[in-house]
């Protein structure tokens, strides 16, 4: 007998494209699902689609619906689902986006078969007014990986991403989530402290080539700052909060073998956030101090872990520096390096 698979949708003000999103779960090859759509209270008429999808539809009795109280965001969303699913394994896809009608089906496969806890595929980006093909991140082969910290040994080869800094179109076992507490924090760059939590916890994990997600690039989408003349201020600094909790947990990772690479990638996580933050100052809706800057520079360890570093060392002994400086002077050379690097 197949494992009931839940599917997890956070749903906030995407009418345009909430149809589309459930309508490619309800056909899935794969049939032995639950469809958990987390209302987070927004104010269009996405969840009247929801419900007229559910009624309609000859799978429409797989989705159950949670309300949230008030709007609580993308991770609380995903908490819900976590903390409510009842499948063997749980997978997050975003209501603006869709997948293809096999996605459950290749993935629940090989997670069977291989007894994986994390079981992540390729995908593609789409334009959503054209429906354009954009730039693909597939990978390049299929990968079986398994052992303590040969997962994370593998996303800390180097500083490069191995694998996406997304939550979604990953098929995760809901015990390893549960037993691990693994839990979204914070309402701003929540997939990549996420991702930074549960890496180091795996134990067994498939890679594939196989594209079963469409990512859409929306014209409104919050995630770029490009397109507005004013943005708000409670946006960077909720970045700069759940990168502080990304800080505050490195230390956990002391004595394991990618220990300096972790560290390494937080620090470069934090300085691009860091270039974002100066390259669009002026924009913001109020002023943005050196101090809070400053405080994103944070490094994570103490020296004697630097010390320690067999990997990176004068990567580390930079970043401790800098965030050792006096905030005005530690922002000044950001600025400059963010310019020679072209970050900014």
């Amino acid at each position: 007998m197949n494992p009931l698979v839940s599917i997890g949708v956070p749903v906030y003000n995407v009418e345009l494209y909430i149809e589309k999103c459930l309508l490619s779960i309800l056909n899935q090859t794969y049939k032995e699902l639950e469809i958990i759509v987390v209302d987070d209270c927004g104010t269009d008429k996405s969840m009247q689609i929801v419900n007229d999808i559910r009624l309609s539809h000859p799978n429409g009795d797989k989705i159950r619906i949670i309300k949230h109280p008030s709007n609580k965001g993308i991770g609380e969303a995903r908490n819900t689902i976590i903390k409510a699913c009842k499948g063997k394994y749980v997978y997050f896809i975003d209501s603006d986006d869709y997948i293809e009608p096999n996605a459950i089906e290749l993935l629940c496969t090989q997670s069977e078969k291989y007894k994986t806890e994390v079981t992540i595929a390729s995908h593609r980006k789409v334009a959503w007014e054209t429906g354009t093909e954009m730039p693909t991140y597939q990978y390049s082969s299929f990968h079986y990986i398994h052992g303590k910290d040969a997962f994370a040994n593998y996303v800390c080869a180097d500083l490069r991403w191995h694998i996406a800094i997304v939550v979604w179109n990953i098929l995760f076992l809901v015990d390893f989530l549960r037993h691990n507490n693994l839990l979204f924090a914070g309402r701003k760059d929540e997939d990549a402290l996420f991702l930074s939590d549960y890496y180091s916890e795996v134990l067994s994990a498939i890679i594939m080539p196989d594209i079963t997600y469409n990512y859409v690039a929306r014209p409104d989408s919050i995630m770029g700052y490009m397109s507005r003349n004013e943005i708000p201020i409670r946006e960077i600094r909720e970045r700069f909060a759940t990168d502080a909790i990304m800080t505050d947990r490195c230390r956990r990772l002391k004595g394991r073998s990618f220990y300096d690479v972790h560290c390494a990638r937080v620090m470069k996580h934090k300085f691009r956030a860091v270039c974002v933050a100066l390259r669009h100052r002026k924009r913001f809706s109020e002023p943005l101090h050196d101090r809070e800057i400053h405080e994103e520079l944070r490094y994570p360890v103490p020296f004697s872990d630097v010390m320690s570093f067999r990997r990176y060392l004068l990567l580390h002994c930079f970043f401790f520096l800098l965030s050792s400086l006096p905030a005005t002077l530690s922002v000044r050379i950001s600025y400059v390096v963010g310019k020679i690097i072209r970050w900014i």
